[in-house]
């Protein structure tokens, strides 16, 4: 018996020829679109592996002589999942065919097609279907064919094909062809007259074209994008992709700016049994900015054998202002340095072995070097896996590193910190007293003169003891059953005073305090300074869980740093720190709903009775549709001459009006000088098949030479995408802006 290929009036749709989407889509994405229900099989026989029987089954049937047979109503060819009805059938057994007539339906896994006559060869895997009409429930996809013409096991010409996404009686996209051939030897697909309509207006026609119908990768043009800005002007951009090699591809992508002239944007990715990487770069004769400005981007990971892996990273930049006119958001444009680095890593079951010569282009060449960050050349680092030694836990941190920088101080730096620890742990609570030794010599030079060299050596004593409780009780809250908790802390470090005064500072800064430092060693970021300790910190979190699943409904924390002694180790010179405490530390987390979640952290100055910070969220997120946040944050500095607060507001929303129309937007602005840094304003519409977004997009940029606020402009662009679902987008890619830009987005595979 003929055994049908589902996978070959699956390709009916086309979507190979356009990239579509591989696999399953989304349940999300057809949510405004009518169920098309999968086919349900009624295979009667009980084998249902690869050697089963085909069942066929009919009314009645008549023997014209000994070759010919014709079946009579209710025609049923049946396999586990596959099965054909059909009101007439003939079967010659001397051409080993079956001609099939009036309500044919075939139905899949996932496929149904409709017919009204099809010619199935029994031998040699050939067909041909006229006038079909096909369903994929699971994309959400129909069709027509006039001819479907099976010519071999590899090989399949479709005649005047349809294809689209909308419900049955709308077509406001669909895509047509005027032949179609799939050969599954090549791997290939040829189509003629391919168009795509959208609302009844032809908008895309390709007179040919050649795709691939597996995964493999092919050469050819992809989606255009679009955008605006007031600078830029209109911008078109085209997108080559050339497949080089299975494990080689270039994407050649000419941006066209009215105002700025032609950009290129190339990337070219490969793949290797050493590892992978990309290299970008971007290139124009700025009409605006008056020169021609450059971007060049390279990194390579890669896995190497014997536990090794290797990370090569190089970035160049043409000017100080290259991301202002190019980036797309505020942490892109505010970039100061751009990182280089080649990186080999060891690991196995000892420790990690770790070695880099890293740099750093400073975009802005009129930054003095005194502000520029160390070049590390080289760096090595060995960390160890914890050694037990029964009860005793032995690890070991080492450092030798080399920094350069010119008109500046340089020097390599050697440090070795082994430690000792005996943590006791139970389910009740645990205690883990751990002693550190922290061993550092420094070989300086003075700029400009290699011979006056000096060098200096610091050992530090480290010990600390953690401990914490984990305590319980079940409680009845509002007719619900939840689990309460109480989970005081205490940590007790001790670190010796050691002059550092005279110790330089390579790639050693402050931590903002948080509440991760209140259980530190070090107050530091770096080893150039081991800050002097005698303290302890006493912390106390709570929740309330709901017993049922966990839920946690409530959670609160308050903390806080004792210190028995002044603290005299800063980063410039001598200062004593004399404050007997640190700021209190208290957070807080409530769930009133699932979808909803309110957060607040404050940390109290009690020498001066004052707030330095303080932040609150306010988050609702119920799906990926509904989303709203609304961040508040304050900084204090009361301590300082200045005085100065900054307030903060970021809040953003996406939220649909109705079932077809959302909002999109964010707002970062800064309350003192009433300076909106960033925002973002954009409406969607969705209905079954389409979607079609529209975003005005602005980002603050500093003025070259300001003096005085707000310190620059606001600089804006307008992006907008069509997406034709199951098919390909059209524009800018507003899911990765979104993504970046709300709190909690994600886009839909």
């Amino acid at each position: 018996m003929y055994k049908f290929h589902k996978n070959t009036l699956l390709t009916l749709a086309l979507s190979a020829a356009i990239n579509a989407a591989q696999g399953e889509e989304s349940p999300v994405l057809w949510g405004q679109c009518h169920a098309w229900p999968l086919p349900e099989f009624s295979y009667p026989g009980e084998n249902r592996g690869e050697q089963s029987a085909t069942f066929l089954g009919a009314d009645s049937s008549e023997g014209r002589d000994n070759e010919v047979i014709d079946l009579l109503g209710n025609i049923r060819v049946q396999r586990p999942d596959q099965q054909l009805f059909a009101d007439k059938a003939t079967y010659n057994r001397a051409l080993k065919t079956l001609e099939v007539h009036g309500n044919i339906r075939y139905e899949a896994v996932d496929f149904t097609t409709q017919a009204d006559y099809a010619l199935i060869a029994l031998e040699g895997g050939k067909g041909r279907f006229e006038n079909s009409q096909y369903v994929i429930p699971t994309r959400h996809a129909r069709g027509s064919s006039r001819v479907i013409d099976i010519q071999s096991s590899d090989l399949t010409v479709f005649r005047q094909a349809s294809y689209t996404t909308c419900d049955p009686g709308n077509e406001d996209w669909i895509l047509r062809a005027s032949s179609v051939e799939l050969n599954r030897g090549s791997g290939m697909g040829s189509a003629w007259n391919a168009r795509i309509a959208f609302q009844g207006v032809p908008f895309i026609y390709i007179p040919y074209i050649r795709f691939p119908i597996t995964n493999e990768r092919m050469t050819g043009l992809l989606a255009p994008t679009y955008g605006t800005s007031k600078l830029g002007g209109t911008e078109l951009a085209l997108p080559i992709y050339i497949n080089l090699h299975p494990q080689l591809d270039l994407t050649i992508t000419p941006h066209n700016y009215t105002n700025r002239g032609l950009k290129w944007d190339n990337e070219l990715r490969y793949l290797s049994h050493y590892g992978s990487g990309k290299i970008h770069t971007e290139q124009i004769d700025d009409g605006v900015y008056g020169q021609e400005r450059r971007l060049f981007e390279y990194n390579h990971t890669g896995q190497l054998t014997g536990g090794w892996s290797s990370d090569l990273l190089y970035n160049r930049v043409s000017d100080r202002y290259y991301f202002n006119d190019f980036g797309n958001s505020l942490s892109v444009s505010s970039l100061t340095h751009l990182e280089r680095h080649a990186q080999l890593t060891h690991t196995d079951r000892y420790g990690r072995f770790f070695i880099q010569a890293q740099g750093f282009q400073t975009i802005d060449d009129s930054t003095p070097y005194s502000e520029r960050p160390y070049r590390r050349l080289p760096q090595l680092t060995y960390t160890s896996v914890p050694y037990e030694m029964g009860a005793l836990r032995l690890n070991l941190n080492s450092e030798l590193v080399r920094f350069q920088q010119h008109e500046r101080l340089t020097g390599s730096r050697a440090n070795i910190t082994p430690s000792l620890s005996l943590p006791y742990q139970r389910p009740a609570g645990f205690i883990t007293p751990k002693l550190s030794l922290s061993l550092s010599r420094y070989a300086l030079e003075e700029a400009y003169n290699t011979l006056d060299t000096r060098t200096l050596h610091r050992v530090v004593p480290i010990t600390s003891i953690d401990s914490g409780l984990y305590l319980e009780r079940e409680t009845t809250l509002f007719g619900g059953n939840y689990l309460q908790t109480l989970e005081p802390r205490a940590f007790y470090l001790y670190v010796p005073y050691r002059d550092q005064s005279d110790y330089p500072l390579f790639d050693s800064g402050s931590y903002d305090f948080s509440s991760a430092q209140l259980f530190r060693t070090n107050r530091f970021a770096g080893i150039d300074r081991i800050g002097d300790a005698n303290q302890i910190t006493v912390a106390l979190t709570s929740r309330l869980l709901q017993q049922q699943d966990g839920w946690e409904l409530v959670r609160g924390s308050i903390g806080q740093i004792q210190y028995f002694k002044d603290r005299q180790v800063t980063l410039t010179g001598n200062q004593i720190d004399s404050r007997n405490h640190s700021e209190t530390i208290i957070d807080a987390e409530f769930h009133p709903t699932r979808p909803l979640s309110i957060r607040g952290d404050l940390f109290l100055n009690s020498d001066n009775n004052s707030v330095t910070r303080r932040d609150l969220r306010l988050q609702y997120m119920n799906d990926k549709r509904h989303i709203l946040s609304i961040n508040y944050r304050q900084r204090s500095t009361p301590d300082t001459v200045a005085n100065t607060t900054t307030r903060e507001i970021d809040s953003s929303i996406l939220w649909p009006l109705t079932s077809q129309w959302s909002i999109i937007g964010r707002r970062y602005h800064s309350l003192d000088d009433n300076r909106t840094l960033e925002k973002l304003a954009g409406v969607e519409y969705s209905d079954c098949c389409w979607a079609f977004r529209a975003v005005r997009h602005a980002t603050f940029v500093e003025s070259a030479g300001a003096t005085s606020a707000p310190y620059g402009t606001l600089r804006y662009g307008w992006y907008l995408q069509l997406e034709l679902k199951g098919l390909t987008s059209l524009g800018d890619s507003i899911d990765k802006l979104m993504q970046d830009k709300i709190l909690g987005y994600k886009a839909i595979p």
